[in-house]
This record gives structure tokens, sequence and C-alpha cells, in this order.
């Protein structure tokens, strides 16, 4: 059995709530699309169902503090199939009792951690390669294209470190965007077609300027730089344009 669900969190664990509902150790979790899917399995749409949901993350936080908080960052990744690795290492845990990260000789569980690695890593660089542009008098606006969409986990550092300003980052690659005020922040969907952001003023410059001051040319390492700051980040960066 194929189970759809509708690409939010609370249907993940509402589709894992069904499938131990009944006894389903076959079962497969794909994210439903607008087109009918071809399959030689039997289907079932899932209605997500945040009560549901809700007994099953209660059940993970009981495997351990961190659990599903990794299991959520390794769905943002949005990879392909990464339901089914969830779905294993829900199995895993609550067959064990125990937290399902700890157990890693599980293959699924393995590759599932790394993946969850993967996106904790580049909402890592996000916190440092994000460089707003001054567009009025406490409004900035920032742009990024990361592989993964992390602006759920970014969200609250940036609100945290400038919480009388106005900003928007925009994630180019995901459409989304992030939209804060002093009241607090949220995500909205972004248009295919966005215009970019007004050219560089004082405000880069001085970023500029700061960047030049503190380089050291006699110790210049470019393939290091190239390891700290990949090749793929620098599009937005301030300091390489």
């Amino acid at each position: 059995m194929v189970y759809y669900y509708d690409n939010t969190f609370d249907g993940l664990m509402t589709a894992i709530f069904e499938i131990y509902s009944a006894r389903d150790e076959e079962a497969m979790i794909e994210p439903a699309t607008d087109s009918a899917p071809l399959t030689l399995y039997e289907t079932r749409s899932v209605v997500t169902d945040t009560g549901k949901s809700n007994r099953v993350q209660k059940g993970l936080r009981r495997l351990g503090p961190d659990v599903l908080e990794r299991l959520y960052i390794a769905w943002l990744s949005r990879e392909e199939g990464v339901e089914n690795l969830i779905l294993a290492a829900v199995r895993v845990g609550f067959a064990s009792g125990k937290d399902p990260f700890e157990q890693r000789t599980h293959e699924s569980v393995y590759k599932l951690d790394s993946i969850r690695a993967k996106v904790s890593r580049e909402r890592e660089r996000m916190l440092q390669f994000v460089r707003f542009k001054k567009l009025a008098d406490n409004l900035y606006a920032a742009d990024i294209e990361p592989q993964y969409d992390v602006l759920e986990l970014i969200g609250d550092h940036f609100h945290g470190r400038f919480p009388q300003s106005r900003f928007m980052i925009r994630n180019l690659r995901h459409h989304t965007a992030i939209i804060a005020a002093p009241s607090g922040w949220y995500i909205t969907t972004l248009p295919e077609d966005n215009p970019p952001l007004p050219k560089d003023g004082e405000y880069e410059d001085l970023w500029r300027v700061y960047f030049k001051a503190i380089a050291n040319e006699s110790r210049k390492n470019l393939k290091l730089q190239q390891q700290f700051v990949p090749l793929k980040y620098r599009k937005h960066l301030t300091e390489f344009n």
C-alpha cells in the first residue's frame, strides 16, 4: 500500500499513525502530486489529522528529546524517499523503545541521519551567508538560494538579531520568503519571477570596506576559502561582488 500525504509534516505523521493502525508492515509513503501517480501498488490518500499527528509526535518524544526535531530537519530536505527513511527510523525507535538515531547500524537510520546532517550544515551556512541590502529606513532584504528550504530553521535567529527591524529573506530557489517585523515573522510563497533587489549602496560599501580591512593578503588561501565559502553561495555575498 502506498500512502499519499499532503506534503505537510502533520500529514506525514498522520500517515504513520494510519500505517500503525492498519499494522501495515509493507507500507510506503509518498507526497501527493497534482497528477495521478502511476503505481502497481494499492494506494490510499491520507487526510491530515492533527490529533493523530500529535499522538505520533508524543510517542516520538518519549524516545529521546531530539528525535522529533531530527526527523523534522531531515524531512525539510524534501529528498526523494525521505518519508520512507523516516518511517523506517520510526519503526526502529518504537520497536526498541530507544532513540533511533543512536542505532545507526540500521541502514535507513544511517541514511536519514546523513540527510539531516546535510540540512543542518546548510542551515549553519545560511546563518553566515545572508547579506542584507538596505531598502529604506529600518527596512532590509536579502536573497539566498540554498539547496534545501531552510527558512524555517533560520527565522528565529535573524528575528532575534534584528528584533526592531523589518526585513525579508527571499529563497529564490524554493520560491519562499521570510517576512519579519518587530511583532514576529512568517513564511510566505514567492512568485516564479522576482524582481532583483536594488543596486548596492552605502550599506554594502561599508561591508566591503570591513571585509578588505580584515583580509590578510599574505595568508590568502583560495582553496581553503572555497572550502569555507563554496562558490555556489557567492552569488549573493556582497564581499564577492
